[in-house]
């Protein structure tokens, strides 16, 4: 037996190796994942669904709490703004306009600091309500006491309740849901209203929705009377929302629920049930034999799958010979991998025969041209550095020059708190502009800059030149390469307002759309034509052209950064993530810069 394997060929060894290994190793799976398969995917399965609800419970938590915080928020605000005098029978003047005023200051306050809440009202016992929808105008209406009458029906109390609009003529007619709490006088100690907040249903549904995307699974949610909320059942609610009043809302409610909870004793089923804030309850039902039904036709699939495989294999053991060429194979793809990036090293090998040889004179080269590769790219990292010095150091002093020339005039017609202001404002400049060296700084420093830039020319043209900055707050949060906006305004003075001869003015403003920033210097100048822009962008015109400029505007073209430079500056740090464009206006000009921020970095 023992002579006789030695005399089978390289081709029969590997061939019966590989079928017998094949073979046993199927046989295993099969009988391995019987053993084991349904406790662990059960395991797993109540660990993953124990997991998403929590993560329901967790925003579910936020959101109750934030809705009780807003209603009480409200509550001690009108308690505290209002003179009430003590009496349940008093209530703020529908007509006054003061009274509106501190009311909607309330509401507005509560926006703001309750994003989820898309609309409020304040309903007082005598029926006048004050109310208003979130982005929308303030609305105040006297003859609600149907909606009195109907809270009052409901039974609702300081401890606040959760209901479906009813179908009667208010501001509250649709279908949405809301949270009403008893609205107390605090000196009186009698109820004098009621607080309605209203929450978009669709929100809280996707809000459980995207922690969850098994369909094996129904969610639930009720307030601390069992009033359904929400649920992933869109039939159910629906339903609901059908109801005539909210006697039938709470019954269909119930009805639903029940049917949740005889699950809890079906075999199959996994009923979960959480308790959030003392104000709702999640409930979860899981059809744990759905679920685990899925995977269980998968892992059959595989076994078929690998029986076939097995039948294919045991056909073709003779071809499997070929493995035997395998390291020239590998040595072939590696060489292939030149033409796209460097390939790895080949496993080392002890074989002294051609094998050996070829691996480890690849592996040699690879070494090499990793090497290689390495010293290219910092040298390009270094070229790219003093690139970026070359363009910073083409900022010359002679906006220094002028501003300290305007200064001595100053001094000389005995200007002297002008040329005070003058000093403060240039080294205000220097110091944000300096930035310590740093090449990045924050937008805000950037336009805080550019306005004293601003101020020192306007004192430079005599006040013919006047500026607002409108940059949104998004925008004020990212960091820029410095001294980015100063070539755009220059470009505004030299080529829109200067040539006016009058009096000019220069907005710098911006917007922010997915990951794209916008910023737009427009003046009110003489205009620029997209020739023009186009020699001025590409360098081959600064500032103005050169044979028809005074020695003044030569010294600008001197000082000034241009917008070539700015352009070759910001495309090596965000590459093609950025552009300069003239935009079309009716009068002057609009500059808009272009910034891709994701594609942007920067030294912190």
């Amino acid at each position: 037996m023992k002579k006789r394997l030695k005399n089978l060929s390289i081709q029969q060894r590997i061939s019966y190796s590989f079928t017998l290994f094949f073979t046993v190793l199927v046989i295993c799976i099969i009988f391995v994942l019987r053993g084991i398969y349904s406790s662990q995917m059960y395991e797993k399965l109540m660990q993953g669904r124990n997991y998403e609800d929590n993560l329901i419970v967790q925003q579910m938590a936020g959101l109750a709490s934030n809705t009780g915080s807003c209603c009480n928020s409200i509550i001690v605000n009108l308690n505290n703004t209002l003179e009430l005098n003590g009496s349940p029978l008093f209530y703020p003047n529908l007509y006054n306009t003061t009274t509106k005023k501190k009311i909607l200051n309330i509401i507005e306050n509560s926006f703001l600091l309750y994003p989820d809440v898309g609309h409020i009202a304040v309903l007082y016992n005598n029926g006048d309500m004050y109310e208003k929808e979130r982005n929308r105008s303030y609305r105040s209406s006297d003859g609600n006491l149907e909606l009195v009458k109907q809270f009052g029906k409901m039974g609702i109390t300081t401890t606040g309740q959760w209901y479906y609009s009813l179908k009667i003529e208010s501001a509250f007619s649709g279908f949405n849901l809301h949270y009403v709490k008893v609205l107390r006088d605090v000196e009186s100690n009698s109820d004098v209203g009621y607080i309605i907040l209203e929450l978009d249903e669709q929100r809280l549904y996707e809000t459980y929705q995207y922690k969850d995307g098994a369909p094996e699974v129904d969610i639930y949610l009720t307030d601390q009377n069992g009033m359904l909320l929400s649920s992933d059942d869109r039939e159910a609610m629906e339903a609901l929302r059908a109801a005539p009043d909210y006697d039938a809302q709470f019954a269909y409610s119930k009805e639903v629920l029940g049917h949740a909870e005889e699950k809890k004793g079906m075999s199959g089923f996994r009923v979960g049930s959480y308790q959030i804030n003392d104000t709702w309850r999640l409930t979860t039902v899981l059809d744990v034999k759905a679920s685990l039904s899925a995977v269980n036709n998968m892992t059959i699939v595989i076994i078929i799958v690998s029986l076939l495989l097995l039948c294919v294999f045991n056909a073709l053991s003779t071809v499997i010979a070929r493995r035997i060429a395998r390291p020239i194979s590998q040595l072939s793809e590696h060489m292939r991998k030149f033409t796209h990036s460097l390939p790895e090293n080949l496993p080392d090998t002890d074989v002294e025969n051609e094998e050996g040889i070829l691996i480890s004179s690849f592996n040699q080269m690879v070494r090499m041209n990793r090497e290689l590769f390495e010293n290219v790219t910092n040298e390009k990292r270094e070229k790219r550095r003093l690139e970026l010095a070359l363009l910073q150091a083409q900022i010359k002093p002679h906006f220094l020059y002028n501003t300290l020339d305007t200064i001595f005039c100053l001094n000389s017609m005995d200007c002297y708190k002008d040329a005070s202001r003058m000093i403060k404002l240039l080294a205000d400049y220097y110091r944000l502009v300096l930035n310590k060296g740093l090449d990045w700084i924050w937008m805000d420093q950037e336009l805080e800059a550019l306005q004293k830039y601003l101020e020192i020319q306007s004192v430079r043209y005599n006040d013919s030149l006047s500026y607002s900055i409108e940059m949104p707050e998004e925008l004020r949060a990212f960091k820029i390469p410095k001294l980015t906006l100063q070539p755009l305004i220059e470009n505004a003075i030299y080529h829109g307002i200067k040539p006016k001869n009058g009096r000019g003015h220069i907005l710098v403003t911006g917007e922010l759309v997915d990951d794209w920033a916008y910023i737009y210097v427009v003046d009110d100048g003489i205009g620029m034509s997209r020739e023009t822009f186009r020699r001025i962008l590409s360098g081959e015109q600064k500032g103005a052209d050169m044979d028809d400029i005074s020695s003044a505007d030569k010294m600008h073209s001197m000082e000034s950064f241009g917008l070539k430079n700015v352009s070759e500056r910001l495309k090596m740090y965000y590459g093609q993530g950025t552009c300069i464009q003239l935009d079309d206006t009716p009068i002057g000009t609009s500059i808009a810069l272009c910034i891709n921020l994701k594609r942007g970095g920067h030294e912190v």
